[in-house]
């Protein structure tokens, strides 16, 4: 018989005991913001559960101030990311929001001339998704280890690290979702865990969504979780050599050229509104 404390579910807010999505221990979890609180996701952020109701379809619930956080990292490896990641996410985080308006009002390069710590900032995402969705850690317990043990971080065979850049004021945090194109190609996003939230668009998806994501630009950042910690001055430019670009829509969002798939039982959806 299968140990349900093996298997948490999706989203998940309430203070009961279940495993960490990082170290697996299992005890009550930690209030995880997501992203870091100094990336802006402050308490006047709200966010609100989108549930499905019969004869209405899918909406968001009720709208609650105290920014996106989930329950899905102990204390440990909460602090542990927080200490160690989450200031290099703002910094970058507020330079890219920075150089975005900028844009808005000057002829500038695509290509951003943005320094940063690739490491650190990608495995903050990490941390993040590894608490929006701890079903991770069970599906592919050497990543986990490899975020516990802290440092460089090799994604397994068949997953990507995406990144774009997204100005709206909505945001949204999911776990494993597929979206499927109504075009007829049969093509679709798959996706472990995906984050936006101003200014910033992240997804952790299986390979075979690479093409569909790639061709609306999103940029490959696997590659990021390679660094060191104490690479804290790379020049954006040469990992994203055309830029990162801007994307209209959030991940996974209704769309009547797309199709969404997801178990509410591992995967419900928050979404969040920024002042």
């Amino acid at each position: 018989m299968t140990d349900s404390r093996l298997l948490p579910a999706g989203l998940l807010l309430d203070n009961r005991s279940r495993p960490c999505g990082i170290c697996g221990t299992y005890r009550r979890m930690s209030k995880t913001h997501v992203p870091p609180q100094a990336a802006g996701n402050t308490a006047g952020v709200e966010r609100a559960d989108v549930v499905s109701r019969p004869g209405v379809g899918i909406s968001a619930g009720t709208w609650r101030i105290g920014g996106m956080w989930v329950r899905g990292l102990c204390t440990d490896c909460n602090s542990f990311a927080g200490s160690r990641y989450d200031a290099a996410y703002a910094d970058f985080a507020h330079r890219m929001e920075i150089w975005l308006n900028s844009r808005s009002r000057f002829a500038i390069p695509t290509a951003q001339a943005i320094d940063l710590a690739p490491g650190r900032v990608s495995r903050s995402v990490l941390s993040g998704m590894l608490g929006i969705s701890p079903h991770i850690r069970v599906l592919h317990p050497t990543l986990a280890s490899q975020m516990v043990d802290g440092g460089p971080v090799r994604l397994p065979a068949g997953l990507t690290l995406r990144l774009a850049t997204y100005m709206g004021s909505g945001a949204q945090l999911t776990g494993p979702m597929l979206t499927g194109l109504t075009d007829g190609s049969g093509r679709a996003i798959h996706s472990l865990a995906a984050i936006t939230f101003r200014p910033l668009s992240w997804a952790l998806s299986t390979t075979d969504s690479d093409d569909v994501l790639a061709d609306r630009g999103w940029v490959d950042a696997t590659a990021w979780l390679l660094y060191e910690d104490d690479r804290d001055s790379h020049d954006l430019r040469w990992l994203a050599p055309s830029g990162i670009p801007e994307t209209r829509s959030i991940l996974h969002a209704p769309s009547n050229t797309e199709f969404q798939m997801y178990s509410k039982e591992i995967a419900p959806i928050m979404v969040g509104r920024i002042p």
